[in-house]
């Protein structure tokens, strides 16, 4: 097992250092292992929290060891953990074909993952593949945390492009994304069977061109009873998970059969009904004046009935 050390950096305004308090620590640590499992859950399988089988070695790619704690100042402690990379801990996920184009590589780890995860919810992707609405729901408990002394939580030497941390406005992006996340609904959906990943419970279906549905295998059926439908026609059906775009993330699919010219009909992506975010609606770009300001000012103080009644004309 090819294990790499990782870190979380905490920092707040006082009770860190070398000699933290506990009530600080001691959240990040208990929830750490769960976050980091649905960062890896989501990763390989575009769910956070899958229905039926789960592979045993997600678990292990999300298994955690704590090594010590470091001090950089009075205001910051970094936990060192030891973890395994997704190469060692999780090999046979990568002996099938790629499953997905955005996949994890063999030299990351479940904090790499979940760093590009907060990365993603900070510029609010709403068409991300790398949260679900539960692991939005993980990311916004946070809140509590940082409530408790803490000001951000680090990741300062994950192996991404920019620096990733849970702070604040992470927190509420995160809520604000989960907010606008469609409700699941049954879905019904025709295309080829164009790939089976055995380990992992899951289909990909291509309806037209280049759209491509991917399902998580949840039916009683063993997957791989499945294989005579291989690069046919089908007819897939189960629970519809979406995007906080409204388009769709994956099926967690219950029923598959051979399809017929009836099922024509469903060669289409399904699209959820999006949720306004009236938050964001609201918030004023950079350099936009409110239409208050706009109005404050510009009727006289003083003035007649009729001059009221000619301003607000002018307005409109």
């Amino acid at each position: 097992m090819q294990l790499v050390e990782r870190s979380f950096r905490l920092e707040g305004s006082e009770g860190l250092g070398r000699r933290p308090r506990p009530e600080l620590i001691g959240p990040v640590l208990s929830s750490l292992h769960d976050t980091l499992q649905d960062a890896v859950r989501m990763g390989f399988l575009h769910a956070s929290h899958p229905r039926g089988r789960i592979p045993k070695v997600l678990s292990a790619a999300a298994d955690v060891r704590f090594i010590d704690h470091i001090a950089d100042d009075e205001n910051s402690t970094t936990l060192r953990f030891e973890v395994a990379t997704f190469g060692s801990a999780a090999a046979e996920l990568f002996q099938q074909r790629v499953l997905w184009n955005d996949g994890p590589t063999e030299d990351q780890t479940a904090f790499e993952l979940l760093g590009l995860t907060l990365n993603d919810v900070l510029e609010r992707k709403t068409e991300s593949n790398r949260f679900d609405g539960s692991l939005l729901a993980r990311i916004g408990r946070y809140k509590s945390t940082l409530r408790g002394g803490l000001n951000a939580i680090g990741l300062p030497d994950a192996h991404i492009a920019r620096p990733a941390r849970i702070d604040r406005e992470v927190v509420d992006a995160a809520g604000a994304l989960h907010d606008v996340t469609p409700q699941q609904r049954r879905v019904r959906v025709t295309g080829r069977l164009d790939l089976m990943g055995a380990s992992q419970g899951v289909l990909k279906l291509q309806v037209r061109g280049a759209e491509v549905v991917t399902a998580i295998w949840t039916g009683k059926r063993p997957i791989d009873e499945l294989s005579g439908l291989f690069n046919r026609d089908v007819v897939l059906e189960g629970l519809g998970v979406f995007r906080p775009s409204g388009s769709l993330l994956r099926i967690d699919a219950d029923a598959v059969a051979g399809a017929t010219q009836q099922d024509e009909f469903f060669r289409e992506l399904p699209r959820a009904v999006i949720a306004k975010d009236y938050v964001r609606l609201a918030r004023l770009k950079p350099g936009e004046t409110s239409a208050y300001a706009r109005i404050f000012g510009c009727i006289p103080a003083e003035e007649s009935d009729e001059e009221f009644q000619a301003a607000l004309r002018a307005l409109r």
